[in-house]
């Protein structure tokens, strides 16, 4: 049991720090190192149960994922320079992010973000333990209905947390009960995880969840828990368990099952792209099917503000910790996303003044900038104040959206019987023909070749969810990472040791007594 662990050892170890300092019972943010304020105790809280305390235990398990000011979202984007989609400031000194850039993380460099997901994983994890083995499902129907779908929270992002965990780290350890815990308690293998915890948690999610989020698209339906299950098999189906065909089905299956019921979900793409990154649209259902609202005044911020505005960005300088890749942007088709999606001018200092001593501006292209690369515009529209003012935004940080069942739908049939089916075709179509390709004279896809066809998917994919997190993932999850970063890949630390993962935190490691993964 924890309380059996020393305080010093508790306070080190990131995973147990992460369960200890889990607040169910409230979702204000505190720091991991400190004790839990006052509230009353689990035994207390779990005898005295009802709908509205377990909502409010389940509302818990979002603050933990937000980690505080912009965890989950600003850690997510920095290990996503890895991928072709985004870059890094290569002028800024002693920039942490060029570890990614070079396809190298550094154990120590980089440790922040390894140990902040860690941990916000973990906490998630415990919570939803907690949530699930301690609360007694009434046995009246109607209340254990009411019950099942706050508790199919629970089973969702416990799902969701160690998807992301056995992707970012491999093996780790599986907690399924909270008293199982033990400093040195070992890493499980990535398929046992998947196995034991991510489908099992997803489907009991499918199940219990219902058809509507409980609050708009911050908590999530059981559309969003099986599109959340249709990529977990998509991932199966590639590397590092690469069990193909059969579970490109399986994914193709729950897509399939979405798409079919959109209209009873009410499910469809926002007419316009744009519309989908705007602060007064983000609690909107009918794409976004689970999502994480920021809000700064609530310390739940995204970094969406200066880390995204280019260094010479006139009147206020942003810290530019973010751009767009160069060679993906001119790769990029002239849609309507890409109108959105990219800062290409913006003003700087002239090095002239007004009549009133003031900066006079001028409006230059990007290939005259400090930097050089195009600026990241799609999550500008937040209301904190002028534009790069803000280091901590509002906004919203999409973790499904309809467009992506979609695009998983069109490749995982395809993968899984070889063919280019109508319905695939559609499900490209949909996507292409919101960006506006036909009134711009971009050629929809219309091939049968199979081969040609996932090509084209893997292409919009990237196109539509652009700095939305996820590249990474798909080149991983594919081996297509030497295929977009050729240049840096052979002198790789994943080339080298031939996987994807990042390290595991050192300090969990020193104290577990661990392995970390290889080139650590």
């Amino acid at each position: 049991m924890i309380n059996l662990l020393n305080k010093t050892n508790m306070k080190k170890l990131i995973y147990l720090t992460a369960i200890t300092g889990s607040l169910l019972l409230t979702t204000s943010c505190v720091d991991l190192t400190q004790e839990p304020e006052s509230f009353i105790t689990e035994e207390q809280y779990w005898t005295a149960i009802d709908q509205a305390s377990l909502q409010k235990a389940a509302d818990a398990l979002y603050s933990d994922l937000w980690q505080g000011n912009y965890g989950f979202n600003s850690r997510l984007q920095r290990l996503n320079v890895c991928a072709d989609d985004i870059t890094y400031r290569a002028a800024k000194a002693n920039n942490e992010l060029a570890y990614y850039g070079r396809l190298t993380p550094n154990l120590t460099a980089n440790d922040a973000d390894f140990s902040t997901t860690w941990t916000l994983f973990y906490k998630v994890i415990s919570s939803s333990n907690k949530i699930i083995k301690g609360t007694t499902i009434p046995t009246t129907e109607e209340e254990a209905k009411a019950f099942k779908e706050i508790l199919g929270e629970a089973y969702f992002m416990r799902g969701l947390s160690y998807f992301y965990l056995t992707r970012l780290y491999g093996d780790v350890p599986l907690l399924m009960e909270n008293d199982e815990i033990t400093i040195t308690m070992p890493r499980t293998a990535v398929a046992e995880i998947y196995d034991k915890a991510i489908v099992p948690s997803l489907k009991t999610a499918a199940e219990w969840l219902p058809n509507k989020g409980r609050s708009n698209n911050s908590t999530p339906s059981k559309w969003a828990a099986k599109a959340c299950l249709a990529d977990v098999y998509m991932t199966m189906a590639g590397w590092p368990l690469n069990k193909g065909t059969e579970y490109y089905g399986l994914a193709a299956t729950e897509a399939k099952d979405i798409i079919d019921n959109a209209n009873t979900a009410g499910l469809k793409l926002t007419t316009e792209y744009s519309d989908l990154w705007l602060e007064a649209n983000k609690t909107q259902t009918n794409e976004v099917m689970f999502a994480l609202q920021h809000s700064s005044k609530h310390k739940i911020a995204s970094n969406y503000g200066k880390s995204y505005y280019p260094s010479d960005y006139a009147p206020n300088a942003g810290w530019s910790d973010y751009y767009g890749d160069e060679d993906f942007f001119l790769s990029y088709p002239e849609d309507a996303r890409k109108d959105w999606n990219y800062m290409t001018e913006w003003p700087v200092k002239s090095g002239k003044k007004d009549t009133d001593g003031k900066d006079i501006l001028k409006t230059i292209p990007y290939t005259e900038s400090a930097d050089k690369l195009p600026a990241i515009s799609k999550y500008y529209n937040y209301d904190e104040g002028d534009p790069g003012k803000s280091a901590q935004a509002n906004g919203i940080t999409c973790i499904y959206r309809y467009a992506e069942v979609l695009l998983m739908y069109a490749e995982a049939s395809t993968r899984a019987t070889n063919t280019v089916s109508t319905d695939a075709l559609n499900a490209i179509q949909e996507v292409q023909k919101r960006a506006d390709y036909p009134d711009r004279g971009i050629a929809l896809t219309t091939t049968t070749d199979a081969a040609t066809f996932l090509t084209a998917v893997s292409n919009e994919r990237g196109w539509e969810f652009f700095a939305e997190m996820k590249r990474w993932f798909e080149l991983v999850r594919l081996e297509k990472v030497k295929d977009v970063r050729a240049e840096e890949w052979d002198a790789s630390l994943f080339n080298a040791n031939h996987h994807y993962y990042f390290p595991v935190p050192y300090q969990q490691i020193d104290l577990a007594g661990w392995t970390n993964n290889a080139g650590y």
